[in-house]
């Protein structure tokens, strides 16, 4: 999974409404909702919104990096 499906199953599982996570974050709702749940948009998670929703979520962001669906350095 990407990053951004990654994120977005974390919400998710989570329970927390897109909306409440814009309004906590300060992200706006459709930068969210274009990286984590449009999939024809296919719009990337800037750096320092990574960093806003991790701590929103109480989530390393490296946790996310070692979900993704590569194999580099695990061989």
């Amino acid at each position: 999974m990407t990053l951004e499906e990654n994120l977005s199953k974390c919400i998710d599982d989570k329970g927390i409404a897109l909306t409440v996570v814009s309004r906590r974050t300060g992200i706006p709702y459709m930068a969210l909702y274009d990286s984590l749940k449009n999939r024809s948009k296919k719009r990337d998670i800037k750096g320092k919104e990574l960093i806003k929703l991790c701590k929103f979520l109480n989530v390393n962001p490296i946790d996310f990096a070692d979900k993704e669906g590569n194999n580099e350095g695990n061989e």
